[in-house]
Formats: structure tokens, sequence, C-alpha cells
């Protein structure tokens, strides 16, 4: 793999570092070990790495102190230092998620906690008292539902501060959190809840984006006739619509009906096992159903703190605003910025309306430090040349972070050209299983266009040939594997109680080394020692910067019996080099075309029951699919043929149709190659 560009963009100035979390830290760390790091700009950083990951104990303990978090150590840091699969951080210890979001000094209850905009609706602002306040009312609402540590509570709502109130609250109590977006249909809705049996759902009766209102109360009535745990559904009337008929009424309560009992109280907590769960996050469904991560209060705060701190430099008083729904991780992540005292900036709704600048015009009226979006929204401004430099006062931004697909070149370019200057541009690699990022950025690294700075510390990150687990050469694309035991590892999947599951997911790709996590994301390393992601090495789709599982789609083909075998794929678009998502369509019959009416028909489908993300961009007509030996879609291996990938073996697959895929790839990259230019 070779890098087309490696511009420098920008280099971390002495005095930015020097006033940064990550630089107070390194002063807290014992003379010996500063000695040791050197003083030296260009490799204090990769010394510091090596250092974290070398030393895990002496690492995450002096961040608990450094980060001055409450609770209770224990005589542990952690249980194996170097077998990953088994292994826990501070086994002794007690500690609670939510006393740690409240740990701000006195002074700060009166400045704001969150942020919120609707679109172009008027702000809402809570001040860190007014967040305390509704936390205490929705402890005391849930309460009074007589749930016990542990039970589960789900969130069906947007980017809006309850659903944060919700989740603390949940936090405090011990009860353990999952949440999805409204953006998502009621097939994807299902596949997730009615795995973890919960008691609650919490839930807005609909989704604006942009014009149009989508009524979700249809979709809260099917949940409520799917989950029989369910006892109660607390309704938020975020759109205006007429009241369902559907919804069973008897369990079914209104907001201001939940809360109206209570009264707001000083906050006290109790502190629960280092590794009581938190939340259940939710992987994609690529293989099936989506798989249930549970995560702890421990570890993910000591990891969110980790990122937060030291490798973004958001401190208290800072603004952190990121392009984020509750069916994201990224949304978590963003949740625990509260933790550093940061105030958060939300926005729900389209972010482009009512004009292409909404998000920046929300962010820059509120002096936003740090903004994280999506890459496909970055492409976006840059495709519409929106310098938003000279549209907006962006003298408080520090850093702009990117996830959910890859950002290219351009997109480096185009935000330092047409937004700010000589600030970190930090694209992050992670994932729901971790509930964090293995690669990111930091204060001390230069950004070059395309690239992401390095790993992040505590992180034993490194490239591995697919097949043997062997390293591969700086610039050969291979298997991101971490090495060494991090906190926000998963405490394990859900209805998995022998970790069998979680173990064959993780841990059993490499034969010869059992306790290597391999994550899935193929990537390769740049002459400047950075690192570039190539994309998923399974076949979840990634189209619009969202992740969604082939299973999805196929659920909602397999009642059309017009189609024979199908296959969601992955392309690459040869200039942007963003992914769309291309369904292969073997029709009864052999048809040469699809006709209008099936397209419209799979597209209203998926748009309805999954998401309006996961549309495909191609429907294509193939005279079949491309099967492993042992009858699986060989999903991969047909993602590359349209990607120009060589395949070994094309026997295996039927020499025909691997031809038949290789041309239909041929095409693709005619038209978008076409339509770039």
């Amino acid at each position: 793999m070779v890098h087309t560009q490696d511009a420098l963009l920008s280099s971390p100035t002495s005095a930015a570092f020097t006033q940064s979390s990550l630089a107070q830290f390194i002063a807290t760390l014992p003379k010996e070990t500063q000695e040791k790091l050197g003083t030296k700009t260009n490799t204090l950083y990769a010394n510091l790495h090596q250092w974290s990951i070398q030393n895990i104990d002496h690492f995450w303990d002096s961040l608990w102190d450094f980060a001055n978090l409450t609770g209770v150590k224990g005589e542990i840091i952690c249980t194996h230092k170097t077998e990953m699969f088994g292994a826990k951080f501070f086994p002794q210890g007690q500690i609670n998620y939510a006393e740690n979001i409240f740990n701000a000094p006195p002074e700060q209850t009166d400045r704001p906690a969150l942020i919120a905009r609707h679109q172009d609706g008027e702000d809402r602002i809570y001040s860190w008292q007014d967040l305390a306040d509704a936390v205490s009312l929705w402890e005391q609402a849930l309460l009074a539902e007589n749930l016990q540590e542990g039970d589960r509570v789900c969130a069906y709502l947007s980017n809006i501060p309850e659903a944060i109130f919700l989740f603390l609250a949940c936090a405090k109590l011990g009860l353990v959190f999952a949440s999805a977006g409204t953006e998502m249909g009621t097939d994807d809705l299902i596949s997730r809840f009615s795995q973890i049996s919960p008691k609650i759902l919490v839930a807005a009766n609909g989704a604006q984006h942009g014009d149009k209102i989508i009524d979700r109360q249809q979709t809260i009535a099917t949940l409520q006739e799917t989950l029989p745990t369910l006892q109660k559904t607390i309704l938020i009337p975020v759109c205006t619509l007429p009241p369902s008929d559907a919804l069973a009424s008897e369990r079914t309560e209104t907001i201001d009906n939940f809360l109206a009992p209570f009264s707001a109280k000083e906050l006290t907590f109790t502190q629960f096992d280092f590794n009581h769960p938190l939340y259940i996050l939710f992987s994609s469904g690529s293989t099936g159903k989506p798989k249930c991560f549970i995560h702890g209060h421990g570890g993910t705060l000591l990891k969110h703190i980790e990122e937060h701190l030291l490798q973004c430099d958001i401190r208290a008083k800072d603004r952190l605003f990121y392009h984020a729904t509750p069916s994201w991780m990224m949304w978590n992540w963003l949740v625990s910025g509260l933790a550093v005292g940061a105030t958060l900036l939300l926005y729900d709704g389209n972010p482009s309306h009512p004009n292409m600048t909404a998000q920046w015009d929300f962010c820059a009226h509120h002096h936003c430090t740090h903004h994280g979006t999506a890459a496909p929204l970055i492409l976006m401004w840059h495709s519409h040349n929106l310098r938003l430099k000279d549209l907006f006062d962006l003298s408080a931004l520090r850093m702009i972070l990117s996830t959910g697909a890859v950002l290219p070149e351009q997109g480096f370019t185009y935000l330092h050209d047409s937004v700010k200057e000589d600030i970190p541009i930090c694209s992050i690699s992670g994932g729901s299983d971790i509930v964090g990022c293995f690669l990111g950025g930091n204060p001390l690294t230069p950004t070059y266009t395309g690239q992401i700075h390095g790993p992040m510390l505590g992180m034993d990150v490194r490239i591995f040939n697919e097949t043997s687990g062997q390293t591969v050469e700086r610039g050969q694309t291979g298997e991101l594997v971490c090495c060494r035991p991090f906190p926000s590892m998963p405490l394990g999947l859900w209805n998995d109680p022998d970790n069998s599951r979680y173990k064959a997911e993780y841990f059993s790709h490499y034969d010869k080394k059992p306790e290597i996590w391999r994550h899935g994301d193929a990537l390769y390393q740049t002459e400047q020692n950075q690192f570039v992601i190539i994309g998923r090495s399974d076949a979840t789709l990634n189209q619009n910067g969202v992740r969604i599982g082939t299973t999805a789609l196929y659920d909602q083909l397999a009642p059309i019996p017009e189609i024979k075998e199908s296959a969601a794929l992955n392309f690459i678009c040869p200039q942007n080099k963003q992914v769309i998502t291309i369904l292969c369509l073997a029709l009864t019959g052999q048809p040469d075309t699809i006709p209008e009416e099936l397209i419209n028909l799979i597209r209203s489908k998926i748009k309805n029951n999954v998401t309006p993300y996961a549309i495909p961009t191609e429907i294509i007509p193939v005279s079949g699919i491309l099967k492993t030996p042992n009858g699986k879609k060989a999903e991969l291996v047909m993602s590359k043929l349209l990607n120009g990938t060589p395949i070994s073996d094309p026997s295996l697959y039927g020499t025909d149709r691997v031809e038949e895929f290789k041309k239909i790839g041929q095409k693709l990259h005619r038209k978008y190659h076409a339509q770039a230019s």
C-alpha cells in the first residue's frame, strides 16, 4: 500500500503542549520515568506510549489519581498484564460513573453543562445544578417502579438532554442502560432490545429530520407487544403528533406525569463494583442478531477520561460537540465529556437544516473548542466549497475530530484550508465493542493528510498478517490487533454466561496467539509512523459513516418472492474513498433488469424498518452470488472483486461468477470516476 501524499498540515507548538493536560500528566510521573521519556517533542509521545503499555498497572493507576476520580481502587490494578481474555481491572475497586460526572468544583454549578438545539429551534441550556436536579427527578421516578440493580432500561430517543438525564439516573442506581436513536426502524430496534429483557422503555413519539416528521408511535406499540418484560413506557412528545390508539394506554405514561410526583433532592451516591454493568451497546448485526456488549462503570469511565483528558486535551470549561445519536457509541463517548468538566453541545435533527452550515452556526455561537463529526459531512461541506472560517468566528476551536468512516486526504486538506489552519485534525478509530478508540490524535504529534496520529495511550496496537499472526512491514495492509488488556474491554456479551461467544469473536482468530484481540479493521502504517484505516475487514456496511449489518437488509428482502439471492456489499468510490452500498440481486427467472416497482419497494422497506442511511446507492441484477464452500455468502470476496482486489483461487466460487462481479466492479469504477471528475 502506497500513501499518495504525506503533506504536513500542522505541528503542535511547544506552548500549546505545555498548557495541555498531557503535559500536566507527564509532570506527575516519577522523575525517573520522566527522564526515560526524554524531552524531545518528536519522540516524547512514542516513548510515553511505549511506557504506558509496558507498565499498564502504573499507567492506569496514575491516570486515576491525575483525574481525581472518586472511588476505592483496591490493591490490584489488573489481574493479568499480558493475558487479555479474562483480565480484570481494579477487581477490588468500588466506583460510580454518575458520581464522577458530578465531581466538579462548587463554583461550576451555575455554568452550562448542556446546551441543546433541535435543528433551527431555540437553544435549551442546563446548568450543572439543572443537570443534577433533572437526574434526581428521574432517579426517584425509576425507584418508584421497584427496579433492582442490574435491571435494564431502554431509551428510544434522539440526541436530546432527556437521554442524558435518564442515562445518568440509571448509572446512579446501578441499572443497566441501553439506547437506540429514533432514526432506527422497527425490526432493527426489536433485534436489539428483545435480547436484553428491559423493564422500562423511554421513547420519543417521533423524530424530525429536516422538514419531515416521522411518527414512531406504531414502532413503540410493536415494541410493547414484543417485549413481555416491559412494565412501563414513558413517552416524550418530541413531535406534534396526534396520539396513537395502538399504544397500550395502561402501560404508557407521559414524561410529565412520570416525573410530576417528585421534587429535586441533593444527589447522594452508592459505589458499585468497578466492573458493575453500566450499559449495553450493540454491534451492527452483520452476521445475525446484533451482539450485546456489556460495559462497566469503572472501565468505561477510565478509558473515556484518558481519551478526553490526554488525547483530546478536553478540559473543564471547554465546549465539546459531536455529531452523534444514541444508536452510536460516540454518543456514550460524548456524555463522558462531563466527567472532565466540559460543556456538551447537543444538536438534534438534520445537520443541514435549515441550511448546510446549521451545526457550525450552533457550535460557533457557543464557542465550541472541540468539534467532532462524521467523514461524509466533511466531504459534503467540501463538495459545496463552504469556507466555514469566512462565515463564523472559530477562534475558540482547538481540535477537529472525525470518525464513522475513513476520512480521505482531501477531507483533511479541506478542514485545514477552509475551517481552521494549524490545529490538530484527529481521525479516530475504535468501536462499540470497546466503547472507545484504539487510534486517535494527541497534542504532541503532527497532522498529515489522511493519517491517524497514532495509538492511544495504554493500547498495545499492532498490525498483524491476516492469517499467520506475524507483524507486517510498514506500508503493508494487515489486521488491527491489540496485545495487552485495557479497562474498556467488554465485561462480556449478553446471554453468553461462559464467555464462549465473546472468546470466539475476538480471541480465536490466531490459533497460536489466543490472547490477542483481533478487531476486524484493515490498516497500514505510513512512513511517518502514523496509520491509515482501509475499512472493516468483515462485511459490515459503512455507508454514510453508519455501520449497518447486512443481515438487517437481508431480513427485509426475505419476504419478497421475486428475489432468489442477494448480497449487500461495500464499494469504495475511487476519487473520494467513501463507502457506498451496492445491493446485488439474483431474481427468479433471471431478468437482466430490476423492475422499478421492486426497487422502490426495497428502498421503502429498508428506509422504514432499518434506517434511511442503509438505502443502497446501487441495486444491480446478477446471475447469482458467490458462496463459500460451506454455503455462506462470500460477502468479503464479492466486495473485493467490486473494488478491484484480486482473490485467491477463484474456482472455489465459480470462475464465471467471479468474472461477472469483476465486470460489475469495472463498470462502477468507470461510473464513479467519471462522476467525480
